[in-house]
């Protein structure tokens, strides 16, 4: 789907622009929720044209910030995955060194800017824009947020620019999940590098089962999707093609193709990772598994093969340890063996998908999760930050899959990744969501407009 992403410094209006986009006060939706903790990613239209819209951290000014050079990575991460962008500037402020410098990093990458002057409550101050044609952009729009003025015109021009091909296949894209939503079809994808044994574990599954309901027509050229019910789940299987090691000629710096994979992964309501028993966790198991972490993807690992290996209880624990260790990042994800000649373990894999997309869906009520908040600080006093101690006033869950919570802070800036990462384990604890991955976001008690605070 067509991507646009909203960027700029901090205190401009780009989370506000954001929800006003797509009219929601919150900053998670349910289809694609964000990426990380200062990238936030909803599904909108305007003018019945589809596209997805991403919510970036601020891009901060200087150096001394210790937090600069995170959200300037991730960005940058943006520039590749976006289409076009916003570019959100503060027409009360005028033209900063930052703007110059985010608008440099734009040009780059030779894709559409849009470039919104924000905070122009008073009509009378439309020529304030005039400046910033200086950041080298034709299309400049004045706008304010607060009043909803400009945001259509400024909607208007960036779906014109999108290419008739993209808004057909975005309209396809939104047609399909909706009538996958309506038939409750739960999407799986199978992915792992070549030779790991992916499309004989899928037919171990079909064959195991004797329940194929339909064959349909993969997406691209290297997916085959096949439908199938257990239990009475309706699971759409995605087998993807392996993920192969390139090498580039001019710096002999490895790296994958992994744009068909990748979109597999994003579509996904559960991906399985077949890691071969023989091997076990590789490096490129380790980057498919980045791409799970990205996108927030409940997972299970499947080790297969384990029909090559001696039945020896040690040496496949030690197996199932090394993968664990090399794919750290995704603890949520639970690990089964299995043997796609034989099907040992085929049933174990089902039932794990099954668990780890209910734990995706499953919603705690507010005084339950702050009463596991209130135990999790007594467990470790939190961090200080400026001599005074970091507090969690309250949380709650928000709308949406994969689980994601909003807490309500003193200090968002004072929240460590060590502390933040001791509250996410024992969330998963005491609210049961072992199998689930998790996302943590913070918000100052100060901020009465709705801008997402996150912690980097």
């Amino acid at each position: 789907m067509y991507r646009v992403a909203i960027v700029g410094r901090p205190n401009v209006g780009k989370s506000s622009l954001f929800n006003r986009i797509i009219g929601k006060r919150k900053a998670i939706v349910e289809d694609i929720p964000g990426i990380t903790r200062d990238r936030i990613v909803a599904e909108t239209e305007w003018n019945g044209i589809p596209f997805e819209i991403v919510d970036t951290g601020g891009y901060l000014e200087g150096d001394d910030d210790k937090f600069a050079e995170y959200i300037r990575k991730q960005i940058e991460k943006e520039l590749d995955l976006s289409d076009a962008f916003i570019l959100v500037v503060d027409g009360k402020t005028g033209l900063t060194p930052a703007d110059i410098d985010i608008a440099k990093i734009l040009h780059k990458t030779k894709k559409p800017v849009y470039v919104a002057v924000n905070k122009l409550d008073n009509p009378n101050k439309e020529n304030l824009v005039y400046e910033f044609y200086e950041l080298g952009f034709e299309n400049i729009f004045p706008i304010s947020v607060i009043q909803k003025v400009g945001i259509g015109e400024l909607l208007d021009k960036v779906v014109e620019d999108i290419p008739d091909y993209e808004i057909e296949e975005s309209k396809k894209e939104v047609k399909e999940k909706k009538k996958e939503k309506k038939e409750g079809v739960i999407k799986v994808a199978l992915v792992g590098k070549p030779n790991a044994g992916k499309s004989s574990l899928f037919n171990a599954i079909v064959g195991e089962e004797r329940a194929v309901v339909s064959d349909i027509p993969g997406t691209t050229r290297d997916v085959v999707d096949t439908l199938i019910e257990w239990n009475g789940n309706k699971l759409l299987f995605l087998d993807t093609a392996g993920l192969r090691k390139k090498s580039k000629v001019d710096y002999g710096v490895e790296f994958f193709s992994v744009g068909r994979t990748l979109e597999t992964i994003k579509k996904a309501d559960v991906v399985v990772l077949v890691i071969d028993a023989e091997q076990g966790a590789t490096e490129q198991d380790t980057k498919i598994a980045h791409l799970i972490q990205k996108y927030t993807k409940p997972a299970v690992i499947v080790i297969n093969k384990i029909d090559k290996i001696p039945p020896n209880y040690e040496l496949l624990e030690s197996i199932k340890s090394q993968v664990r260790n090399r794919l750290y990042f995704i603890p949520f994800a639970p690990i089964v063996l299995t043997s796609a000649k034989t099907r040992k373990g085929i049933k174990t894999l089902l039932k794990e998908i099954m668990d780890v997309y209910n734990q995706s869906l499953k919603r705690v009520k507010t005084g339950q999760l702050n009463k596991a908040l209130q135990q999790i600080q007594k467990l470790r006093q939190p961090p200080t930050y400026r001599g005074k101690p970091v507090k969690i006033y309250y949380g709650t869950q928000l709308e949406g899959k994969p689980p994601a919570f909003l807490l309500f802070v003193n200090y968002p800036e004072g929240f460590k990744e060590s502390y933040l990462r001791f509250i996410e384990n024992n969330l998963r604890t005491l609210l049961g969501f072992e199998k689930a991955p998790m996302k943590i976001l913070l918000r100052g008690k100060d901020d009465k407009k709705g801008e997402m605070k996150n912690k980097n």
